[in-house]
């Protein structure tokens, strides 16, 4: 018996390919590159999956190569949110303050239900870690409660300050870590020009705040802070700190540059003596003996060294000091490190007075104080509070009536140049000079990309 030819036996899907390529010779080469390119991207999908981190450690027996690299996929492209370090997606977050006296055994058992044997754990835990009676009213705190309707607390973490934090977990397992945020810094550049004092001039700028503090802190040895004059003028380089995007303050100022009263002051931060701090161009620190004024940048000058009518027995005479017009109780710091050497009344219309002896034939005096802060004979720090301003003794209105004698003799504490602190030192003039031409060119770009 005769056998079917093939085209007879041949399934109608293979004739009618054979058909169509016969007719179009085009679409066998269409298909095969087809395949090929499939064939491709399954050898790249399985030779990246192989090459992704963890990939054969973390892919669950079972599973074909191609499904474990799409699972690794997911995890490493679509990374959860996180605060604090915890998924914030698998929980529902509840934030709040902490009210007044209310205590973490409160917070925790009356306002979240936890078992109070968990709490007297947490309690346990946090011995040598965190004082829980440091716990404070108005202070922030994050609840993860679970997302169902039983809302069971799993994790409360209390924010101590703008970067550090406690967590108290108490679901899968109870503990307590003291840990920090992530803290960023972005590198700023600001300039501005005094019209009526400094703070006025950052706030209208909207710079920092505190940079103007910072800025005065730097100069305090030697320049005025209440005698700016309008068209006084500063450039800085400093660091901005943030968490996440949020600003937290000024971090390193790098370097500033202060033109008053025609002359120009510049400061720039570098290590020496195991120490930082702020040299001028010459390498000549900025911290002197003798601080500019004894009030911290809060006050204005009313009256100047040199001779005036008296405002009050309306006659000219010598004025020794320099006033400040401050309100009652404004702090007052020491000049000069030395011993208090008179504190008590003063017969002569001085009202509560403190002198002060300091080195190198320094005497300082602060007249018309409300209150002492130190003793007769003590040995007082640059910088410490030893009074309070007030309005005593032949007084007009509040102020501080601050003097400074050199030798025996009063001197002008506006204009008095002290000796500085130890100079850079020759091993280290190199790099201090390398560091200062960093830091002008940094501050000369920014100055010509602002004036573009």
């Amino acid at each position: 018996m005769a056998q079917d030819s093939p085209n007879k036996n041949a399934p109608t899907f293979y004739r009618i390919f054979r058909r169509a390529v016969r007719r179009h010779p085009l679409v066998l080469v269409f298909l095969i590159l087809l395949a090929v390119i499939l064939v491709l991207g399954i050898l790249l999908c399985v030779k990246r999956c192989s090459h992704s981190l963890g990939a054969e450690y973390y892919a669950p027996s079972g599973l074909a190569p191609l499904e474990a690299c799409s699972r690794l996929d997911s995890i490493v492209l679509r990374p959860q949110r996180q605060a604090y370090g915890l998924p914030v997606e698998d929980y529902e977050i509840e934030r709040g303050e902490i009210e007044s006296g209310e205590t973490f055994s409160r917070l925790l058992n009356q306002r979240y239900n936890v078992n109070i044997s968990i709490v007297n754990r947490l309690i346990e835990l946090s011995k040598g870690k965190f004082e829980l009676r440091d716990i404070r009213a108005g202070q922030t705190y994050t609840a993860f409660l679970t997302p169902d309707s039983a809302q069971t607390l799993c994790y409360l973490v209390y924010e101590r300050n703008k970067t550090d934090y406690v967590t108290f977990a108490m679901c899968d397992s109870v503990y307590v870590r003291v840990d920090r945020k992530e803290v960023t810094s972005e590198e700023r550049y600001a300039e501005g020009v005094i019209n009526s004092s400094l703070f006025a001039t950052i706030y209208e700028n909207d710079l920092p705040e505190d940079l103007a503090t910072r800025m005065s802190k730097i100069f305090e040895y030697t320049i005025d802070f209440y005698a700016l004059q309008k068209g006084d003028k500063f450039r800085v380089v400093y660091e901005e700190m943030f968490i996440d995007t949020v600003s937290i303050g000024i971090g390193t100022i790098h370097g500033v540059e202060f033109t008053h009263a025609g002359k120009e002051y510049r400061g720039y931060r570098f290590f020496q003596d195991n120490e930082w701090g702020y040299w001028d161009d010459k390498g000549a620190s900025l911290k002197k003996a003798i601080l500019m004024s004894p009030l911290s940048f809060n006050a204005r000058v009313t009256s100047r060294f040199g001779s005036r009518i008296h405002p009050i027995k309306r006659i000219r005479r010598q004025h020794n000091g320099v006033d400040y017009a401050c309100p009652v109780g404004t702090p007052v710091r020491a000049v000069a490190s030395g011993v208090v050497t008179r504190r008590g009344w003063d017969p002569f219309g001085g009202g509560n007075r403190i002198w002060l002896k300091h080195a190198n034939g320094y005497e300082s005096a602060y007249l018309h104080l409300s209150r002492f802060a130190v003793k007769q004979g003590q040995r007082v720090a640059q910088g410490q509070v030893i009074a309070y301003s007030g309005n005593t003794g032949g007084s007009t209105g509040p102020h501080l009536d601050y003097r400074l004698k050199k030798n025996g003799k009063y001197i002008n504490p506006l204009t008095n140049t002290s000796q500085p602190s130890t100079p850079i030192k020759a091993g280290n003039k190199a790099a201090f000079d390398q560091m200062k031409r960093d830091v002008n060119k940094v501050m000369e770009a920014y100055g010509q990309q602002r004036r573009k």
